[in-house]
């Protein structure tokens, strides 16, 4: 019997389930689950890690022409990247200070994101299936929540766009040779360099599409091709290093090479680790704590360990493919500035600096899958992945909520990171939790003694809780750390102004305008000292130079105006509050004030007035009520003044002079018993209040006159 030879069963791959025609359909499945996962970003809050710089800033509340170009000319926040900023000013131009609209954009700059994963590697590689896989990892990939709801990492998501665009369309060019592309690629990658300092890593990737799509690198076509990206490499790579050491964010001086080294090779480990087991997350991963002599632990050494694993197992996977070893070199690549090889930022790594990065790591996992034969292993393995991954970043985003939880979640890792106590500290500061944020600076402090900016803030929150000796102390404090911190100085004089030590708190002044002869409120807080000391030429002076600085400065001119009230210039005093009121009609003691010179000059009625629309704005004013009540006196108008004295009464139960001059109208009126209950008033009130005496005396005599 002839024996037929079986032929074999084809395989069902899930290739199958991605076929051109089903394509669409994958995406729309990522970007929803993408959107699913980050939904909880959406309703968090802003935190004080940094973002409350970046939408509070002056420069993305002014987008007018002048204002934009204000923007293209600073560093910000040790950073060039004036796309970012302008960016956050078109949201807040759009939504206001409503976090909202900075958390949807952040998100939707991620979806877009992600689809530029996809139809990058799609165009590398020709294989729908590992562009889908690549796709669905990067979208819901836990370590890029940090760079998702933090608002201030806008620059993150926004460079990458740009960045991951500027590569598409360099591998449309190389593909087809048409220089529309090539010129699309240059501005894109111009326009990543103004979103992130980090886009100039870019140029280092050219070479591995050229590779991909077997281009001769030492071409002269190829090398010229790359001379427009070279030269906004150093323009923007000199541009970043000098935003950077703007804010003094290199360390470098801290940690000699070798110990760098050491760093750089547990970050690289730990990056690699929560690729694939994303827990023990952090917004800040702090340097170790010192040990005797400075030295780092001797943990950090044993990281260097697995390195030749590392070169080893690459030089195998590039041997294999060349999508290993593009996704390999991308991933390098993109992480090698941010290694702390040269230390910035404070930190040892961070889960944002492998947003960019994760796009050549996932890639190479996603091959790696698609090399397990057995798909009945390989799609659970990968679904498994996903669901995991989504269900930490769902998790990882309500971490972000507020300062709070994110301060509260570091600590939980890091209990030896002052940074994190300090704006623990000031997330309890802004709520009004004083108590609780003096424990949070004061726990910062015994970990790192030499912080000035929390003894600042610590001093302010015994300032606001009237412990003024603590606060002195934190001032000095500060003072003996930095004798430049003139804010120190400034807060100092306010304290001391609060115990009546006036002339140390002129000192203090004096010390801020040596160090910013700008500082208008150190002048302004002068003035009221010179004011309260009854030197009216030297306070007319600081006021003078607070008006030559801000013009608009409506207390300043309000204070003026009193200085020239007690000198006797009404006249002067009348102009000054004017102008107040002019920039701040809603300034109700300029009224009151106003009212008062006009009264000293005979003008009642404009006096009345004056008074009148201090009450509008402010109805619960008994000085106001009470002054009207004189200027209806004088006008002989008793029935208006007696309401008016009632009024500021009712406001103000022990207001003596309310009570003393209201006896005195129902005196005019000649309701004596009334008159005398006023007195009497006024007398229980305070008792070395001599004229109610007499006019009481006087009132009971005249009483028992009309018995008679």
């Amino acid at each position: 019997m002839a024996r037929h030879k079986q032929k074999p069963e084809k395989p069902v791959h899930f290739q199958t389930l991605i076929k051109k025609d089903y394509t669409q359909y994958w995406l729309i499945t990522g970007l929803l689950l993408t959107l699913i996962v980050y939904f909880p970003c959406l309703f968090n809050g802003i935190t004080n890690w940094d973002d409350t710089n970046y939408l509070n800033n002056p420069y993305v509340k002014d987008l007018s022409p002048a204002g934009i170009v204000k923007i293209f000319s600073i560093y910000f926040a040790g950073n060039y990247h004036p796309l970012t900023l302008l960016s956050i000013g078109i949201d807040r131009l759009i939504g206001g200070g409503n976090p909202f609209i900075f958390h949807f954009t952040n998100l939707l700059l991620h979806l877009f994101n992600t689809f530029l994963v996809f139809l990058l590697v799609k165009r590398l590689t020709q294989n729908n299936l590992l562009a889908i896989l690549t796709f669905m990892l990067f979208g819901v990939h836990t370590l890029h929540v940090e760079s998702v709801a933090w608002v201030s990492e806008r620059k993150d998501v926004l460079y990458s766009f740009f960045f991951l665009l500027s590569l598409i369309f360099y591998t449309k060019y190389v593909s087809g040779r048409r220089v529309v592309y090539y010129g699309l690629s240059l501005l894109l990658f111009l326009l990543s360099l103004l979103s992130k300092g980090q886009g100039v890593v870019l140029v280092a990737i050219l070479p591995l599409i050229d590779y991909m799509k077997e281009r001769k690198w030492f071409s002269i076509k190829v090398l010229s091709e790359k001379i427009p990206f070279l030269l906004l490499l150093g323009i923007f790579g000199c541009v970043a290093f000098l935003a950077q050491d703007s804010v003094k964010a290199f360390y470098s001086e801290y940690f000699p090479l070798h110990e760098r080294f050491a760093f750089a090779s547990f970050g690289l480990t730990q990056y690699l680790i929560k690729s694939i087991i994303p827990i023990g997350l952090s917004a800040i991963y702090p340097y170790p704590p010192s040990l005797l002599h400075g030295n780092i632990p001797s943990f950090y050494w044993l990281f260097i360990i697995p390195l030749p694993v590392y070169v080893i197992g690459s030089y195998f996977l590039f041997k294999r493919s060349k999508i290993y070893a593009f996704g390999l070199s991308m991933f390098f690549l993109n992480l090698l500035p941010v290694l702390q090889i040269i230390p910035f930022g404070g930190a040892i790594m961070a889960d944002r600096y492998f947003y960019m990065p994760s796009v050549g790591l996932l890639l190479c996992f996603a091959l790696g899958l698609l090399e397990i034969r057995n798909t009945r292993i390989r799609y659970p393995i990968f679904m498994l992945f996903i669901l995991i991954l989504s269900t930490l970043s769902f998790s990882r985003c309500m971490v972000w909520k507020d300062s709070i939880t994110l301060w509260d979640d570091v600590i939980s890792r890091y209990n030896y990171s002052p940074i994190a106590y300090s704006n623990l500290g000031n997330a309890h500061a802004n709520l009004g939790r004083w108590d609780k944020a003096i424990a949070d600076f004061s726990r910062a402090l015994d970990i790192d003694p030499k912080d000035r900016d929390t003894y600042y803030n610590r001093g302010i929150a015994y300032s606001t809780l009237r412990q003024w000796n603590k606060a002195i102390e934190d001032y000095s404090k500060v003072i003996e750390i930095d004798p430049k911190y003139a804010n120190a100085y400034s807060n100092r004089g306010v304290v001391y102004g609060n115990l009546g030590q006036l002339y140390k708190a002129i000192a203090d002044y004096s010390s801020v305008i040596e160090i910013d002869p700008k500082f208008v409120k150190a002048y302004y807080n002068r003035g009221i000292v010179y004011y309260n000391l009854r030197q009216w030429n030297k306070a007319i002076a600081d006021y003078t130079v607070v008006i030559g600085i801000d013009p608009v400065f409506s207390n300043a001119y309000f204070n003026l105006g009193n200085v020239y009230s007690n000198l006797g210039q009404q006249d002067n005093a009348i102009a000054l509050y004017t102008k107040a009121i002019e920039i701040n009609p809603k300034n109700s003691d300029a009224y009151s004030n106003r009212g008062v010179a006009y009264s000293n000059v005979g003008q009642e009625d404009k006096a009345i007035a004056d008074y009148s629309r201090a009450i509008e704005i402010d109805p619960k004013s008994a000085v106001v009520y009470y002054n009207l009540g004189l200027a209806y006196y004088n006008l002989k108008q008793f029935d208006k003044a007696i309401a008016d004295f009632s009024r500021a009464i009712e406001i103000n139960p022990k207001y003596v002079k309310a009570h003393f001059n209201r006896g005195v109208a129902y005196g005019d009126l000649g309701q004596w018993s009334k008159a005398i209950a006023d007195y009497s008033r006024a007398i229980e009130i305070d008792p070395d209040y001599t004229a109610a005496y007499s006019n009481r005396d006087f009132s009971y005599r005249k009483l028992q006159s009309k018995k008679r």
